[in-house]
């Protein structure tokens, strides 16, 4: 017999209750590990048409390969001008 705060346990009863805990405590991970995948997946979505724009608009008046930097939602980004699918010159982060 196990004492805690004065209730008795026996032995299986003690197993069942630690299998719960641990039931529990599995079930919250995988509710906390999904909830950060579905957050990471929706901000790794495709930039948006005004980010595309400002990339765009970066490299106009510059050549292919030229170094340039946009502003977007109070952050700076530097890199390079390269064409893109439509064959724009487009802003591209530098290769790491």
């Amino acid at each position: 017999m196990y004492h805690h705060f004065n209730q008795t346990y026996s032995k299986s009863n003690l197993y069942k209750k630690v299998s719960e805990m641990k039931n529990i405590m599995l079930k919250t991970l995988s509710i906390t590990l999904l909830s950060f995948a579905a957050m990471t997946v929706a901000n790794a979505a495709d930039t948006s048409k005004a980010e595309t724009n400002m990339q765009i608009k970066a490299c106009a008046k510059k050549k292919q390969g030229d170094w340039t930097s946009y502003g977007y939602k109070g952050v700076t980004f530097n890199g390079t001008c390269e064409p893109n699918a439509d064959g724009k010159l487009q802003f591209k982060f530098p290769a790491p």
